[in-house]
């Protein structure tokens, strides 16, 4: 899918995930506030990339982190916007190009929630790389994992992304780009890849 399909894409089914937020953001507080191996609130600063609805925002300023927010989608940044917990949060519409508005070394972490399995394998590594420039410690992916369901792959076909391939070389990926990996299940179908950064 082109940049500008998936954009309206998401556009349209802003409201959907705005309908879905309440149960997203108590989801993600169970698996960010006992994550493990991976103290978050040793940290104090997170940019969430392609922050969709806020829900994860909201998780990680609970969490005690100073969050920003930054996405392609105006209807998505509107849904997050609109939530109560995310006051405290900076939401900055960006470009679909991949350098954001910030100075390198921004961030303790820079976390991508569910960005990276929808773009082509170029556009990846200069993800990763926006990612690491702006990380001091940790790059996150929250991504699937190999244990999909039927209804994730229908929908992934439909939206016409990487997501068959980056399944299925993601760990490699990672591990050649940032020279190290460590996998967290999120419990069914879904995993933290984290990397550090030196």
């Amino acid at each position: 899918m082109s940049a500008n399909k998936s954009l309206k894409l998401f556009n349209h089914i802003a409201p959907f995930y705005a309908l879905a937020y309440r149960w997203q953001r108590k989801h993600h507080h169970e698996i960010y506030a006992n994550l493990p191996h991976c103290d978050l609130s040793r940290y104090s600063s997170i940019l969430d990339f392609g922050c969709g609805n806020g829900a994860m925002a909201a998780v990680f300023t609970e969490l005690g982190l100073k969050t920003i927010g930054v996405d392609q989608s105006l209807g998505m940044l509107r849904v997050a916007k609109k939530q109560k917990e995310n006051q405290a949060v900076t939401f900055i519409q960006v470009g679909n190009d991949n350098r954001l508005p910030f100075a390198s070394k921004s961030f303790d972490i820079v976390l991508a929630a569910y960005v990276a399995h929808g773009i082509q394998p170029e556009q990846r590594l200069k993800l990763y790389a926006e990612m690491k420039r702006l990380s001091r410690y940790l790059v996150i992916l929250h991504e699937y994992n190999q244990n999909r369901s039927l209804l994730t792959s229908i929908v992934e076909c439909a939206e016409g992304g990487d997501y068959f391939n980056f399944i299925r070389i993601v760990q490699d990926e990672l591990k050649g780009f940032f020279g190290n990996l460590q996998v967290i299940e999120l419990g069914g179908r879904a995993s933290c890849y984290i990397c550090t950064v030196s």
